[in-house]
């Protein structure tokens, strides 16, 4: 191997490491969770996506635990971040003087 192709490999080797560091960087841990009350914006029942109205979209894995909701209900909601998304882990209704939380949605 020659010392120009030596470098030029450890060169692109380091350019792949930083930006997959980087990426890495930029996504929120596996084990990332989240509560939030909100009052819910719209249901998208078909993708089993709630919006929340500070435009949190969390999406739920059954699709059961949306049945009983409806848009403009002030709801408690707990969350993690898995498969690239916001996942509910459990949705209830909130007690009307709680104060909604403000979060930045994806």
């Amino acid at each position: 191997m020659s010392p120009t192709h030596a470098v030029f490999t450890l060169t692109m080797i380091s350019v792949v490491a930083l930006v997959g560091g980087v990426a890495d960087a930029d996504a929120p841990d596996v084990d990332h969770r989240g509560q939030a009350i909100g009052t819910i914006r719209s249901i998208d029942r078909a993708e089993n996506v709630v919006t929340l109205g500070d435009g949190l979209r969390l999406r739920a894995t059954d699709a059961q635990i949306l049945d009983e909701l409806r848009e403009g209900e002030l709801v408690k909601v707990d969350f993690a971040h898995e498969s690239g998304g916001w996942v509910i882990r459990t949705i209830e209704a909130a007690d009307a003087n709680a104060e909604p939380t403000d979060l930045d949605g994806d």
